[in-house]
């Protein structure tokens, strides 16, 4: 371990204990000892002492532990208080401050310390003790760096994060004000080139003053985004914060286990936002604790299956992009999916149908449910099934992700992916029933618009196919219960996200493209609502939830079917299929031609006459005619001949429905204009509505 790098958190931590050592010698003078006072020192000593050993800063150490030791003796009585000794803890005050300018330094500060040990141990300054002044150290110069609250660090981050909502908020206020200028060019139409001078340089004002604010808007938009990443910097800490404590903890319990165990950390420079270490910190420890309990054999089984003696577990960490991966590895006997089917089984989580059903693959992922143990007896480390579920937990709450990969007798990978931060993401902005939402950018795998044809059964539920692989399909609507009937249209919107290597396709209105966006908390009032994991500001100034994808998947688990393919046949079928036009004088005609249409999904509109037919063509569009031969005023064949001259009825299929059976009168019809014709005495219900089907498609 490079302690070098701790020696910044030291001295911050020094100067706190050196100010309250002065403090209290002056105080001992001024107004006399106190036991409280004294005690109070001495913990400012000691605290120095441990955390100089610490950082191997051992003269500075040694002047702590002298000091400490004069302080005891005047606890104990054996020296009496003086200006004189005063002077001694002055001058040790003096030196411990001047040792820690060297240590920050690197040693380009000189501090004799040998003298102001003597002086500590003899209780009096001598002539030679003046060299310790000597280094030309000032305390206000040394200064680089000052202490803040997590607390202060968190609401700066917070008010960044507000700054670039604002930011947003701003480029749609851009896009509105040029909406406007191009509306108001528009609504001016032929009059803009006749704008007199005022009105021109009014426009011409108005753009520049649109140009001004998107530069305005850029500059600010770096300077935030600048600002908000220094800012998260101040938050980050190296992996090594947590993992230094592993070592010793995992060496205890591998002995308590009689259990020899090798543990590797590579990558503990990353570094990741403090709240993410604190929410990661139980996560990798269960998984460790996991590992040595129930994956590492005993020395001796390990030997006899031909493995090291001691079980090797490793930890390591990288970047990828924006995320940071953890790959926790062991060498031991692996997870039995066989042994978790039954143990699910016993303990109710699962029927023996449906653990049958599931993969060994999936299967292993059950020891993150809640209660789940394979352990028959419980142990002050294992049993309970509280292990691996704080896993599950954790790592929804950071919205981080984990694949489990697991091999009998050669041991265990667990892949964790955490986002740097949680206080920022990118998100995708969905749309259902009205209402915005987000999910977070790296659960979602694809976008895809898909026909409800593409919708198929597969084992009682239904899925899309995508690459071979067949992906269960669900609706935010129905899981979000705000919308529990299934609608459908021709083409679907579907999110493929992907959780813990399963897949889900689910249902949404349309997508609104992707946003940064800050995690704000739902509030004591808010939190126990299932499906969300927090709530964000978006650029138009309104409120979304953020959607938790696990809670999600877990709702998924035994939900009814949308039945989305059935709904939507159901709808063809039902969906107005044309619109057609019925002339006939006769009533009875009409009438029965009306009826088998409608019940077929077309609209009708009945004409008496041609001369009505003609009207009806004014104010209304048609997909087909059927017209009579011998009508009142106007025959069948005429008014053929005008519809095929009127402009906007040009192209409409006329049948001829006609008791007029000769070769001369079909002539006439093909003549007229009418692609077909139907003599009333064979007619048929299937003839004609096949004729018009034809026709319309």
């Amino acid at each position: 371990m490079k302690k070098s790098k701790y020696v910044d958190i030291f001295i911050r931590e020094a100067e706190e204990h050196l100010e309250s050592l002065r403090k209290g010698i002056l105080s001992l003078e001024k107004v006399g000892m106190s036991e409280e006072q004294l005690n109070e020192l001495l913990r400012s000593a000691h605290t120095l002492k441990g955390s100089a050993n610490m950082v191997d800063l051992v003269e500075l150490a040694g002047v702590a532990h002298r000091l400490e030791d004069l302080l005891k003796n005047l606890q104990s009585g054996e020296q009496e208080l003086s200006s004189d000794l005063v002077d001694v803890l002055l001058v040790a005050t003096d030196a411990i401050e001047a040792l820690m300018a060297q240590a920050q330094s690197s040693g380009g500060i000189s501090v004799n310390v040998d003298t102001v040990v003597k002086a500590l141990e003899s209780g009096a300054l001598d002539a030679a003790q003046d060299e310790t002044n000597a280094p030309a150290y000032q305390g206000t110069e040394r200064r680089t760096s000052v202490r803040a609250s997590v607390e202060r660090l968190d609401q700066l981050v917070n008010r960044m994060g507000e700054i670039l909502l604002s930011q947003k908020a701003m480029t749609a206020r851009q896009a509105q004000m040029t909406t406007l200028l191009q509306e108001l060019d528009s609504s001016m139409g032929g009059l803009q080139a006749s704008y007199d001078g005022s009105l021109q340089s009014l426009r011409a004002n108005m753009v520049a003053l649109i140009n001004d604010f998107e530069r305005d808007r850029l500059q600010l938009g770096y300077q935030a985004e600048d600002v908000y990443q220094r800012t998260m910097e101040l938050r980050l800490l190296p992996l090594a914060t947590i993992t230094d404590d592993f070592e010793r903890s995992l060496r205890n319990l591998a002995r308590n286990l009689k259990k020899e165990v090798n543990f590797t950390v590579n990558g503990q420079e990353v570094e990741l936002d403090r709240n993410m270490l604190e929410a990661v910190k139980p996560i990798l420890l269960h998984v460790l604790n996991n590992a040595i309990d129930h994956g590492i054999e005993e020395p001796e089984t390990r030997v006899r299956l031909g493995k090291l003696k001691a079980g090797q577990i490793s930890l390591e960490a990288r970047y990828e992009g924006s995320f940071v991966q953890i790959a926790i590895r062991d060498d031991g006997q692996g997870l039995n999916p066989e042994k978790i089917r039954d143990t699910a089984i016993k303990r109710g989580l699962l029927s023996a149908a449906d653990a049958a059903a599931m993969s060994d693959e999936a299967v292993i992922y059950l020891v993150f449910e809640p209660g789940f143990s394979t352990r028959e007896f419980i142990t002050d480390v294992s049993g309970r099934g509280v292990g691996l579920d704080v896993v599950k937990s954790n790592l929804d709450q950071i919205k981080g992700n984990l694949t489990l990969h697991s091999e009998v007798g050669s041991g265990t990978e667990l892949l964790l992916r955490l986002p740097l931060s949680m206080a920022i993401f990118t998100g995708l902005l969905v749309e259902c029933c009205g209402e915005t939402y987000v999910f977070p950018q790296h659960y979602v795998a694809e976008v895809l618009r898909v026909s409800p044809r593409d919708v198929l059964e597969e084992m009682g539920r239904e899925v899309i196919r995508l690459r071979e692989t067949s992906i269960p399909l669900s609706s935010l609507s129905r899981l979000l219960e705000v919308d529990t009937s299934t609608r459908v249209s021709d083409r679907l919107t579907v999110l493929v996200l992907s959780f813990r290597e399963q897949g889900m396709a689910l249902l949404v209105d349309r997508t609104l493209g992707l946003q940064d966006v800050v995690v704000k908390d739902l509030g004591c009032q808010l939190k126990s609502l299932d499906y969300f994991s927090g709530s964000t500001i978006l650029g138009d100034g309104n409120p979304a939830l953020i959607l938790s994808v696990a809670d999600l998947f877990a709702a998924n688990q035994g939900r009814q079917k949308l039945q989305l393919r059935q709904a939507y046949e159901k709808a063809q079928q039902n969906a107005l299929r044309g619109r057609v036009l019925v002339v006939d004088d006769s009533i009875t005609t009409r009438t029965m031609e009306k009826n088998i249409l409608e019940a077929n999904h077309y609209e009708v509109v009945i004409a008496v006459s041609g001369f009505d037919a003609l009207e009806k063509l004014e104010t209304g569009r048609f997909d087909l005619m059927v017209s009579d031969v011998e009508m009142p005023g106007m025959s069948g064949f005429e008014l053929t001949k005008r519809v095929r001259q009127r402009e906007d009825s040009r192209d409409m299929p006329v049948i001829i429905v006609s008791s007029l059976a000769s070769d001369e009168h079909r002539r006439l019809g093909m003549e007229a204009g009418a692609q077909a014709y139907i003599v009333k005495g064979n007619f048929q219900q299937g003839i004609l509505l096949e004729t018009v089907e034809t026709l319309i498609s």
